[in-house]
């Protein structure tokens, strides 16, 4: 499938880019349970690790105020925990922390949205999603203006008067095909508070105790409502990469892409 690419792709051999996930959002499908078996038989040889838990969501009723309860989460992952497939009752998702490029992930995405169509029958489509999260560590010498743009950094602190000054901002937007959202984070912590990145495994640590490092989260969206069609829901998933390329680029300098080469 062609990838609209308003530039060349990207090849970073030092990527700052920590996590990525895809997800389909879908009509629920309240027996789940019943199909995991034969979906696992499906997707087992190339996710031979299985994992079952159940993650705590807040459900809107009417009328009524909101009320907790408890989604199940199945899990299947790659040799080497990197990568995996999140399915509950009503979404599918893609999620890794070893990318190679956007072809390559749309690709294995098919695979296994192919495989627990043929095992469910998916019906309706609610949303689509694709998202990137990078992680930017500083070295020996170096300060934030070496790798982001002026507008993303804040008041200067030495005007200010501070030792230390950590931004957190978000912006919004519509886009020809959805919503992008755009969030600076410095943290001590490596991913978003809102991302749960489950049972992947990462080979070094993100961030040092008491280190801080900046994430740069896109994540673009595009809400639906029609019959599932597995070459149009991949289409869709396409369309969102372009501009999330755009946001990242814009975001970073040149001197942090020569860097990360």
């Amino acid at each position: 499938m062609v990838v609209k690419r308003t530039n060349p792709s990207l090849h970073l051999s030092r990527t700052p880019l920590i996590y990525v996930v895809t997800q389909v959002r879908f009509s629920a499908v309240m027996s789940i349970e019943k199909y995991v078996p034969e979906i696992q038989e499906k997707l087992r040889k190339k996710y031979p690790w299985f994992q079952h838990s159940k993650v705590q969501e807040v459900l809107l009723q009417s009328p009524g105020p909101p009320s907790v309860g408890f989604n199940d989460r199945f899990e299947f992952l790659g040799r080497e925990k990197q990568t995996g497939i999140v399915l509950t009752r009503n979404s599918i998702a893609l999620h890794t922390n070893k990318y190679s490029n956007f072809e390559h992930f749309q690709d294995e995405f098919g695979e296994a949205l192919a495989a627990v169509h043929d095992s469910v029958g998916l019906g309706l489509v609610e949303r689509l999603g694709l998202r990137y999260v990078d992680l930017v560590r500083l070295g020996q010498g170096e300060s934030w203006s070496d790798y982001f743009q002026r507008e993303l950094l804040g008041l200067d602190p030495s005007v200010v008067g501070v030792s230390q000054w950590n931004s957190q901002f978000g912006s919004i937007g519509k886009t020809d095909v959805g919503t992008l959202v755009f969030r600076f984070i410095q943290s001590e912590s490596p991913l978003p508070p809102d991302l749960t990145p489950g049972a992947l495994h990462y080979e070094k640590e993100l961030l040092r105790p008491g280190e801080v490092g900046t994430i740069l989260d896109f994540d673009h969206y595009s809400d639906a409502n029609g019959e599932f069609e597995l070459d149009s829901v991949m289409g869709s998933i396409g369309d969102l990469h372009d501009n999330l390329d755009r946001a990242f680029r814009s975001a970073v300098t040149k001197s942090a892409l020569g860097k990360w080469e």
